[in-house]
């Protein structure tokens, strides 16, 4: 979920944090664990689960059994004319303006089937309900704009952060989690996955430090509770911001041992994403004679424009700074990533973003108040005549793009 917190709270809240991390540094302690050797996390499966997940910098193994499973289902089922492709970012409550984005795009009335939906941080929070259809729009328009604070994250007394693996519990949210996906929600996950299109959710391996993309439907084909909370798992771990919330810690098997990896946020490696460079999607689909158009949706729950400030000199406020643009500018470099990778494979590139100028501030982590207000400009940019940049920002005039520009702000 890597926040993006606005001007002096962002300070506060990295003082904060700064503080924890070097208490942390200086005691030493920490909770007890049992690691996957270095020279052995390649070779980590999960026990009890096959082909459900991959390093994300790298072509899935099973990607030929992939390919062919794309191509049965093309002869045997009424597919649509195009293929859509929608990938979901971080930003914590900005992932207000993704989930008003798609309820507009519903109002609208051109919202397609995305055939493979993909999520990081609070985009994986978003992701399954934009997966399943416009009927969870009044789902994701609760959660972010009625949500609070303190009904997703605990904050820990100095003594017990300083002793475990973060300042916040997420015990809220890992609650909320069990109830909106559940048993029944994730079976409906499973049918879809059935008809061939795929949910993915980033998480970021931090032993390893490398991204994993795991195939949300493929888990829900197991129908059983420790798949069910394997999932729900997957998607606290992409939310998960290092030192902020607790890491969460899977079970693998390395040779003929048991180990634990432990996963964070998705964003520490990915921003967003769609599908690994390595893979020439255009050279697959044309082993398996598909030649149907393609359009990948970006929705970027960030401004992508930092402004300018004055930095207060002190540690605090120079950690707030720096973090804040290491994010931001990771961000735009994995939109670069994604559009010349779908200018190399014949893919539609479309792009939405948070208005550069659009300067409200939250008083908390996730503000109600704060968050509506995004969700109702993501919404009504969403019905705009055309919402879409063709390219990223510093490319945008170069193609001629004709979307909305960036600084409107939409009624």
């Amino acid at each position: 979920m890597i926040m993006k917190f606005k001007h002096e709270y962002a300070g506060r809240v990295c003082r904060q944090l700064f503080f924890f991390l070097l208490l942390i540094l200086i005691s030493g302690c920490g909770l007890k664990r049992n690691p996957i050797p270095v020279e052995m996390q390649a070779q980590a499966s999960l026990p009890g689960y096959d082909q459900v997940r991959f390093f994300g910098d790298t072509t899935p193994k099973h990607m030929d059994t992939v390919m062919e499973k794309w191509a049965e289902l093309s002869k045997n089922n009424k597919l649509p004319a195009e293929i859509s492709f929608l990938s979901l970012s971080g930003g914590g409550a900005d992932g207000a303006f993704g989930a008003g984005f798609l309820c507009g795009w519903t109002d609208r009335g051109d919202r397609p089937t995305f055939g493979l939906v993909t999520g990081v941080s609070t985009g994986a929070l978003i992701a399954p309900f934009a997966f399943m259809g416009s009927d969870y729009d009044p789902f994701i328009e609760m959660f972010y704009t009625t949500f609070e604070t303190s009904d997703l994250v605990q904050q820990r007394s100095y003594v017990s952060a300083v002793s475990g693996d973060s300042v916040y519990s997420t015990e809220p949210l890992r609650e909320a989690l069990k109830q909106f996906i559940n048993h029944e929600f994730i079976a409906k996950i499973a049918a879809e996955h059935r008809k061939g299109r795929r949910l993915l959710i980033g998480t970021t391996n931090l032993d390893a430090m490398r991204p994993v993309y795991w195939d949300i439907g493929a888990l829900a084909q197991y129908g059983t509770p420790e798949a069910d909370q394997l999932i729900r798992d997957v998607i606290l771990a992409s939310a998960s911001v290092p030192v902020a919330f607790p890491p969460v810690y899977f079970k693998v098997k390395a040779g003929d041992k048991i180990y634990d990896e432990m996963h964070v946020d998705g964003g520490v490696s990915n921003q967003v994403f769609s599908y690994p460079p390595s893979i020439h999607l255009a050279e697959e689909l044309e082993k398996i004679g598909e030649h149907r158009k393609i359009t990948l949706y970006v929705i970027r729950n960030d401004a992508l424009v930092t402004e300018g400030v004055q930095v207060e000199p002190y540690i605090g406020g120079i950690a707030a700074r720096s973090l804040a643009g290491l994010i931001r500018n990771q961000g735009i470099g994995d939109l670069y990533r994604m559009y010349y990778t779908s200018q190399r494979d014949g893919v539609d590139f479309k792009l939405t973003f948070i208005p550069p100028d659009y300067n409200e501030e939250a008083d908390e982590l996730f503000s109600p108040v704060y968050m509506t207000k995004l969700f109702m400009l993501g919404h009504g940019m969403a019905k705009a005549p055309n919402p879409w940049h063709t390219a990223p920002p510093s490319t945008t005039a170069r193609k001629g793009a004709d979307a909305v520009p960036a600084e409107v702000i939409l009624e």
